[in-house]
């Protein structure tokens, strides 16, 4: 625990000091400076005596009230009637006294479901799971946030207490405001990396604890070429077979962009791609030119995709991963076709517990790898905002601004307040954890794969699936000790590691955009992804080459208004200085 408060502490000075032109004040306000205007944010706690609800007090509506709310519905664990009727829902209105009432989406049709009810004024008043919420700032349907944070002494003390007001301006836009209600972590803690069979590894001759500190992508498909050697050498595959077949980059969570995967390679050669394409339209920040690049037409991302195309012509990764659904990529790795898989820590258990059932306890052994390094050292995320919530229009049109403030606070203390994050993630103290000198552990009748907490005899019920704790539409974040209360030890150490071998990134200068260039960013900015995705995949199956190929690519981006987008990009931000 020593080594994870360490990293905690340094996370926490990189990321107070990655805006040097701020304020320097530890208050809890942002200025973004955009044009001749000067826009201010304010998210200082919130005058309490005027709020009847305390920072750290528990809300309960006097009288019974029901508020409509989006659900991202995971089909890796599916809802069911218990989380309303026994689960989490249950436990929420006992505590609040505030019924939820849902329009449940499956998670491959979410985005679009909820673009269509806010742009036709259908949308539910709460709007979990949102990662970006730019497409829905100009057409009036979601609520700007920050102009109702003075009423949440929860989310406003979290915001002073951590200095988080530069991390907040990266979400605010041209007219002051941030439209969407993120998660808030004190520090940032990669979660998503790679699982490896360190068994099969250690006995092809590759030891991976020590190769990890500082292998690059390149010498990583050589040891990766390595290992399916020796496989092939011991009859455990074929010359045709590949041993790398990875989850979260095909139909069923890929969204066309290439995933996990490609996001953590980028990451590491400092470019955008896979699910990060999102992030300024594949724009990076440069700071040697202290300016914006399009990173998808960079070198850097020809030298990623150069080592990529390796892994699929060495037949070590498969071409499938961009097509297949999570299911069958985690079926390959689970009977041991595979050696090596995407992971999380909600993710890792599952993955440890159905490799058990197809391998047998003490036949092999996983380990999560360090990413490899790209062009830099840097680990793969440095935010300290999660995904979170918008408030629909409607809310403030039906209920009125009283009723919903009210509306505000429930959700200030659901999301924002420890008592609030421990209900949704952990459930009901005495009756599904407890909690000794500090230690949380689950009560004898659960287990939670959600919070990698494995199953230990068979009368017990997983707290996720049955009950709906510990899922992605609440644990958006909270403190280091709650956010780490279900850590392993060998998820400890796989942070200690991280903090002593990799850097953190530091956070790229904010740019915020009128309505008129939102409107011509999103006109430009489609289409370009778009060929970038479509681009991506080729290379990633080997469809095109990288080399022979780069020039047509390169063109056929640039023709969709390329430059259009880096001059709007940089015109503003250095408008901004």
């Amino acid at each position: 625990m020593k080594k994870l408060t360490s990293l905690v502490l340094a996370t926490g000075m990189v990321l107070s000091l990655a805006a040097c032109g701020g304020s320097g004040s530890s208050t809890a306000a942002s200025t973004t400076n955009t044009g001749d205007s000067t826009a201010t944010t304010d998210t200082a706690a919130a005058d309490e005596s005027n709020l009847g609800y305390e920072y750290g007090e528990h809300f309960h509506s006097d009288e019974p009230v029901t508020y409509t709310m989006f659900f991202n519905d995971n089909p890796a664990y599916p809802m069911n009637d218990k989380w309303i009727n026994e689960g989490v829902f249950k436990a929420i209105e006992d505590a609040t006294n505030v019924h939820l009432e849902l329009t449940v989406v499956d998670n491959s049709n979410y985005t679009d479901k909820v673009s269509l009810a806010v742009s036709s004024g259908t949308a539910p008043y709460i709007i979990p799971k949102i990662y970006t919420e730019t497409a829905y700032v100009t057409g009036g349907g979601v609520v700007p946030v920050s102009d109702y944070v003075q009423y949440m002494p929860n989310y406003s003390n979290f915001v002073e207490e951590y200095n988080m007001q530069d991390d907040l301006a990266t979400i605010t836009q041209a007219d002051g405001k941030y439209y969407r209600l993120p998660g808030l972590k004190e520090t940032a803690l990669q979660d998503y990396t790679f699982l490896v069979r360190k068994d099969i590894f250690d006995a092809a001759g590759y030891d991976v604890a020590e190769l990890e500190k500082d292998w690059t992508w390149d010498k990583f498909a050589d040891v990766l070429i390595g290992v399916k050697k020796y496989m092939v050498e011991q009859g455990m595959c074929g010359e045709n077979d590949y041993i790398w077949s990875d989850m979260w980059c095909g139909q069923t969570s890929g969204y066309g962009q290439g995933g996990n995967l490609l996001k953590l390679l980028g990451a590491s050669y400092d470019i955008n791609t896979g699910w990060a394409i999102t992030t300024n339209y594949g724009l990076v920040y440069d700071p040697d030119s202290d300016s914006f690049v399009d990173g998808s037409v960079s070198d850097k991302y020809k030298q990623a995709y150069t080592v990529l195309q390796k892994l699929v012509q060495n037949k070590v990764l498969d071409p499938e991963t961009w097509t297949q659904d999570d299911d069958t990529a985690l079926n390959k790795f689970y009977r041991g076709e595979t050696v090596i898989m995407s992971t999380n820590r909600a993710q890792y258990a599952v993955q440890d517990a159905k490799v058990k059932e197809q391998l047998g306890e003490g036949n092999y052994e996983l380990y999560r790898i360090l990413t490899p390094i790209g062009t830099s050292d840097y680990q793969a995320e440095n935010q300290r905002l999660e995904c979170g919530i918008m408030i629909s229009s409607n809310a403030l049109k039906e209920l009125g601004e009283d009723e919903f403030i009210k509306m505000m606070r429930f959700v200030d203390w659901l999301w924002y307040s420890d008592e609030g994050l421990t209900l949704t993630k952990w459930g009901k103290e005495g009756e599904t954890y407890t909690v000794t000198d500090g230690a949380y552990s689950l009560t004898p009748g659960y287990y939670c794969k959600g919070l990698s907490i494995g199953q230990t005899s068979d009368d017990q019920i997983d707290l996720r699936e049955e009950l709906g704790y510990a899922c992605g539409n609440f644990m958006y974040g909270g403190n280091t000790e709650l956010l780490t209360s279900n850590f392993t030890e060998d998820l400890r150490d796989f942070y200690d590691r991280q903090g002593q071998y990799r850097k953190l990134r530091p956070l790229d200068p904010t740019v915020t955009f009128d309505e008129d260039q939102m409107e011509m960013l999103n006109l430009w900015g489609t289409p370009m992804t778009d060929t970038v995705n479509a681009w991506t995949c080729k290379f990633a199956m080997n469809q095109a080459d990288i080399n022979n190929d780069w020039d047509t690519y390169v063109a056929e981006v640039e023709a969709q208004n390329m430059q259009n987008i880096v001059d709007m990009y940089n015109d503003t931000y250095n408008a901004s200085k």
